[in-house]
This record gives C-alpha cells, structure tokens and sequence, in this order.
C-alpha cells in the first residue's frame, strides 16, 4: 500500500483486540522508517492515553472544539522509542466533561462544524505534515464519531472475533454503513483477531482450518478477510501489554504483524 494513506480500524463490538492492534500496527511502520501519527478517535471511551500513560496539553477534543492547533495536539514520541521513523499520538480525553461535550452537549451545527475541521486535520496531516500512514482507533459500533472516522478513510478494518455475535452484527453494519461508504472510494476488510490458534490445547486451535473458516465468515458477512491473528493468552491477559511489535519483536505476535505488514503492502 502507498504511502499518504489513512488506515481506520473498527468493530462491531469492544474486547475484539482493536486498539492493542492498531498501535502495534502502527508502532511496527513506524520501526521500519515511515513517519506515523495514531489519532484516538474512541472519543466516547478512549484508551489510548491509558496504554501509553501519557497526559497531553491539549486533546484531540481541544482540536475539534477549534481550541488548540495541531502542533500543540500532537506529541512526538519517537525518541521515546528504538525507531528509525517517527511515531507521533493524538490522545482524547477520557475526562467525563470532555466526553460529554463531544457526546450530548453540543448541537448539530457544532458536529458538523467539527468534522468539516476534523477533515481539514486529516488533509493537512498527510499534505503539511508529512505522514506517510495515519492510523484512527475508532468506537466500537455505530456511534457519530466512528461513522465520521470511517467517512474519512482510505481503507476500512473491521476488526472481529469468530462467533455467532460478532459475525452478526458485523454483517448488520457493513450491510447499514459499509456499503455506502464503499461507493465513495474506501476499500473495506475484515481482520479476524484472537483466532484459535495459539494454544496449547488442539480442540482451541484452528490450524490447518484457517482457509476454510475465512471462507466462512467471508461468505456471511460479505467482505474479503485479509488476515487472521491468533489470540496469544500471554499478551491477552498481560497487566500491561505495551507496543510488543518494538518491544518484544522475538514473539509470534509481533512477527505475524510483520506478516499483516507484507500483505498491505501488497495492495
């Protein structure tokens, strides 16, 4: 995949893996050389500022509330980190006020006004800026600002897990929302996260099963699966599980990313 690209990742539902992926994933483009910023658009529940346990000046509220610029929004953490390209975040506030005001306070002209400046970000991001890949943690569902998340994409991830619920309900919103945004350009594909696969038990593991369950779940909900992860238990459960891509680039996690890599790439 091109550079200048912006990358969107959603669910129907939480606890599918998604913003442990989408920061690693992020993490990943930036070690190997590309200038990346990940933007915490769950602006109902966001985890970003718990998983990187940092306080920002100012929040990705502050920019759509046209409160701050972009400069004083985002925080550069590549020295932080073992890279050779940069890796920069912008963090929403999980402050209840702040929630609020983005979720019941504010009328609709102020919604549309914050996504007119939303896109101009989005634009700026990859002309003025520079970024090679802009990667969005969305909220689960269908909620205003997820929809304005996907509305902005080059290409859609719905991330999911292989059950009854999760199958369901992807397909009920690719049929209500995805549908429509793909006329308009975006390319939509699910990842399937948390597959049987790396456990120590056979009856968990999906193994040589794989091909046949993606085509499965690609004929039920309607879109091409591009990639399926194991659920790894020690990562899963792990108290703090923190950019293992660049931290723990030996584990299998880290390497089946480099995997997922290969395969955007190719598009």
């Amino acid at each position: 995949m091109d550079p200048g690209k912006v990358m969107v990742f959603h669910s129907y539902k939480g606890g599918t893996g998604k913003t442990t992926l989408v920061a690693n994933l992020a993490a990943y483009y930036a070690k190997n050389g590309y200038k990346v910023c990940l933007l915490d658009m769950d602006l109902y529940a966001p985890s970003l500022v718990s998983y990187f346990q940092i306080t920002p000046k100012k929040y990705l509220n502050n920019l759509l509330h046209d409160e701050s610029t972009i400069d004083e929004t985002l925080i550069d953490i590549t020295e932080k980190l073992d890279i050779s390209g940069e890796f920069f975040l912008g963090l929403a506030s999980p402050e209840k006020e702040d929630i609020q005001s983005i979720e019941i306070k504010q009328d609709q002209k102020w919604q549309l006004e914050a996504l007119r400046r939303f896109l101009v970000i989005k634009r700026r991001l990859l002309s003025e800026y520079g970024f090679d890949y802009i990667f969005l943690d969305t909220s689960p569902g269908i909620r205003y600002w997820s929809i304005n998340s996907l509305a902005a994409s080059d290409i859609l991830f719905m991330l999911m897990k292989v059950n009854n619920m999760d199958i369901v309900g992807t397909k009920k919103m690719i049929t209500e929302i995805y549908d429509s945004l793909t006329r308009y350009g975006s390319k939509t594909y699910a990842i399937l996260n948390k597959v049987g696969g790396a456990s120590p038990f056979a009856e968990y593991n999906v193994g040589e099963n794989i091909s046949g369950l993606i085509k499965e779940v690609e004929e039920s909900i309607g879109i091409p699966v591009m990639f399926s992860i194991p659920c790894f238990c020690d990562l899963q459960f792990s108290r703090y599980e923190f950019l293992s891509t660049i931290t723990r680039s030996e584990h299998q996690f880290s390497k089946i990313l480099g995997e997922l890599v290969n395969t955007l790439d190719s598009f």
